[in-house]
Parts: structure tokens; C-alpha cells; sequence
């Protein structure tokens, strides 16, 4: 506790840098994990953990995160993963060069991120992470999942996913890795598309034709969503395994 009051008193003196925010565990009493960033083109990848029942309310004072209004009444889970991930938002911004600002909830729950940039943020169980590039690179889409056991992949295969898709699944060497893989990418795809479509779409929207790659895998358009997302629009998202989670991120360009 002594050295979370000392680095919290030299850091309201100036601007917190990005190697400022990447200590942020160290502000955290336990709450954050060890933070990782990555370069990903012209944007960058924020991964990390946190643990829930090393949430308090003072946390936000302490990382400096903006608790929202709409959260109020929010219960501890809620304000644990939001403010886990707005924490890595705030690195992601910096590590784009950028004052770290808050990054507001919209009327539909989506993020409003601070003029010039586009991001997209993600939490599941204890695991959180951030993609964020400069605006106008395109809109990013991001997802992490536990791989899903028991009757979590039941509800994966019966409710998220078309017969023809759980039949493909099912010849996978690891079905609940790929059916919680499939289910990710979905989540992905979606907030990569809704700034261009603006509406909810649901997961038979798209299709998982082809058993993943090593690192990547394609969903194809199932219908029109969009003028420029037809029918047959195919879509490559990268992902990532790692201690039993699954991490699925892609970058849409619109087309003008």
C-alpha cells in the first residue's frame, strides 16, 4: 500500500506515459495482471488478466479510469471487467502515441473512443485485452474466450452455431477449442461490422465453412447486412491460444 501511494502521488503530478500505464499492476493492490502490448501493423494489441475478487471501488481513483454514471448500480463483477478494460484501452491509446482519454458507452452499449482512434475491447473471466489503430485504418474487431467445457460448448454447438457448421466442428481433432474458436470469431466479426451495418445481427449471419488454420480462419456472409457487406463476403480473423483461453481479433476496411 505504501508504494501504490507513492506511485499514485508522482503520477498526478504529470502525464502518465505509456511505460507509466504499463505499470499500472503495480497501482492495482492485485487487481491487474502482468499487461502485454504488441505492435499489430499500425495498431497495437493490449492483452492482460485480472482478478474480480481483488476488486474495490477505489480501484477507478487509483488507475484513473472514469466510472460512468450508467454503472452506478452496476454490481462489482460488471465494474471489475469494465474497469479492467478501459485499463487497457488507456495503454492502447498510449502506445498510439496519445493522452490517454476516457472512452465513453454509447446509447447502443457500444464504445465511443476520443478522436483519432477506432479500438475494440474485450473481457471473459479474469482475461482482458484491447486493439485500438489510428482512426480511418479501419474498425477493429476483438474477442477472448474461455474454451468453453460441459454445458457452455452444448450451448456453443446447439444455440451459436448452424447444423452444417456443428457437423464440421464435430471432425475437428478438438471440438471445443474450434467451437469455442468459431463462437469468438463471430463475436469479432460482429464489432469489426456494426460501425458500417449500425444494427444487432445474429450468429447465423455468418458461416464457418472450413476447418481454422494454424492462426487463422475465414467466415463467409450468410446475408446481406450491408450495401457493402453482401452475401458470400468472406472475412479472415486472426487468433491466438494460449492458457486455455482463445483470443480473436481482424481489422475491416469499409469500402467507400
Amino acid at each position: 500500500m505504501v508504494l501504490t501511494g507513492l506511485l499514485r502521488a508522482r503520477h498526478a503530478k504529470r502525464v502518465m506515459t505509456l511505460s507509466d500505464l504499463l505499470s499500472l499492476p503495480d497501482l492495482s493492490d492485485g487487481f491487474l495482471l502482468p499487461v502485454q502490448l504488441h505492435r499489430l501493423g499500425t495498431g497495437v494489441m493490449v492483452q492482460g488478466g485480472f482478478d474480480p475478487g481483488r476488486f474495490a471501488p477505489q480501484l477507478f481513483d487509483q488507475l484513473g479510469v472514469n466510472r460512468p454514471d450508467s454503472l452506478s448500480r452496476a454490481i462489482d463483477k460488471r465494474l471489475a471487467e469494465f474497469l479492467a478494460g478501459r485499463c487497457m484501452a488507456q495503454i492502447a491509446q498510449a502506445g498510439l502515441g496519445h493522452t490517454p482519454r476516457p472512452v465513453l458507452i454509447g446509447a447502443d452499449r457500444a464504445p465511443i473512443w476520443p478522436n483519432g482512434i477506432a479500438g475494440a475491447i474485450t473481457h471473459a473471466r479474469g482475461r482482458c485485452a484491447c486493439f485500438a489503430v489510428p482512426a480511418g485504418q479501419g474498425a477493429p474487431g476483438l474477442d477472448t474466450e474461455r474454451i468453453a467445457t460441459g454445458s457452455a460448448l452444448d450451448a456453443i454447438l446447439r444455440m451459436t452455431l448452424s447444423a452444417d457448421e456443428a457437423d464440421l466442428i464435430r471432425q475437428a481433432q478438438d471440438v471445443a477449442q474450434t467451437a469455442t474458436l468459431c463462437f469468438s470469431a463471430k463475436e469479432t466479426l460482429f464489432k469489426a461490422l456494426y460501425p458500417t451495418v449500425r444494427r444487432h445481427f445474429g450468429f447465423s449471419c455468418a458461416e464457418l465453412k472450413n476447418l481454422p488454420g494454424d492462426t487463422q480462419l475465414q467466415l463467409v456472409l450468410a446475408e446481406d447486412l450491408h450495401n457493402s457487406l453482401p452475401a458470400g463476403a468472406v472475412f479472415d480473423i486472426q487468433y491466438h491460444l494460449a492458457d486455455g483461453y482463445v483470443t480473436t481479433w481482424m481489422l475491416h476496411r469499409p469500402c467507400a
